[in-house]
């Protein structure tokens, strides 16, 4: 498992399954709906995983920041 990292979801495509996150570095990563741990809104905080795909950059394991709080 690599470094997580974190990010806004700022866009997200229903109908291609695709979402963009903007990460701590300003940096556009996408990522895809059905690779998320449950249910992304826009301005969700989340944390992930980065990959390198063919078409570049892609966010893997994303899932709420708050699901990472253990009480």
């Amino acid at each position: 498992m690599g470094d997580m990292r974190k990010g806004d979801v700022t866009q997200i495509d229903f109908e291609s399954g695709l979402g963009i996150i903007i990460d701590e570095n300003d940096q556009d990563i996408h990522f895809q709906l059905d690779n998320v741990s449950s249910l992304i809104n826009l301005n969700s905080r989340v944390i992930f995983e980065i990959e390198l795909h063919e078409h570049g950059l892609m966010a893997v394991n994303v899932q709420l920041e708050m699901e990472q709080i253990k009480i």
